[in-house]
């Protein structure tokens, strides 16, 4: 619960914070119950959401993936099911690190070469990348923008541990995604567009608002980020 608590409380606070720093006796009691009270609401949505859309993710992963089927049960990656293929080859693992930032830890950003494709449960897809011409990301965080928080879950480790202190991203595979892993995942509706609805994907097919989307990642390289 403390986790999920500051990662809603910065998510909420972000956007207003800065007005409110250069406000003359600002009422700071007020703001802080105002935002526990936005907090609460949004964990009840996301709870509400997770248990209508938990045992239809379930059953899909179960009949798709078979035993190849895995779930995460971490606060805030839970209810992603994953299928992971880890590279054939042994490559040197890339170490994903943590970023100090003024609203707290955030992940490093990273560069990665991948293709994708991202389908509606019902196998329609929306987006991939063309064949033959691999996704180019010079900083990850331009992905996420777009795909939000679950793309982040499926690349980095559950924890990360730098200069004596662990950090908790909430990852899905023990050492993060590395290059030449191939991960298919399907994750709640918060955790992709959530009350967005999303065209602007390559196939031209619209993506309703709340709803659990599948996306398929083959990572064909990884390193440090070229721009922000």
């Amino acid at each position: 619960m403390k986790n999920i608590t500051k990662f809603l409380m910065a998510f909420l606070c972000l956007g207003i914070l800065f007005t409110a720093c250069n406000k003359d006796n600002f009422d700071w009691d007020a703001y802080y119950k105002q935002q526990e009270e936005a907090i609460k609401k949004e964990k009840a949505r996301q709870d509400s959401l997770y248990k209508d859309q938990a045992p239809l993710l379930e059953a899909y992963a179960r009949q798709k993936w078979g035993n190849d089927a895995k779930r995460s049960d971490s606060l805030l990656s839970k209810g992603i099911w994953y299928k992971i293929e880890y590279a054939k080859e042994t490559a040197t693992p890339y170490t994903y690190g943590i970023t100090l930032t003024n609203n707290g830890p955030a992940i490093t950003p990273f560069a990665a070469t991948f293709n994708f494709q991202g389908e509606l449960m019902d196998g329609r897809v929306f987006d991939k990348n063309p064949v033959g011409s691999p996704a180019v990301y010079t900083d990850i965080y331009k992905a996420i923008n777009i795909y939000n928080v679950g793309w982040m879950r499926a690349f980095t480790p559950p924890v990360i541990k730098q200069n004596g202190i662990d950090y908790y991203p909430h990852g899905l595979l023990p050492k993060g995604l590395q290059k030449g892993d191939k991960i298919t995942f399907i994750a709640p509706s918060y955790y992709s567009f959530d009350q967005n609805e999303y065209t602007k994907g390559s196939e031209k097919v619209t993506v309703p608002k709340n709803t659990p989307v599948v996306y398929t990642i083959e990572l064909l390289s990884i390193g440090s980020a070229t721009s922000n």
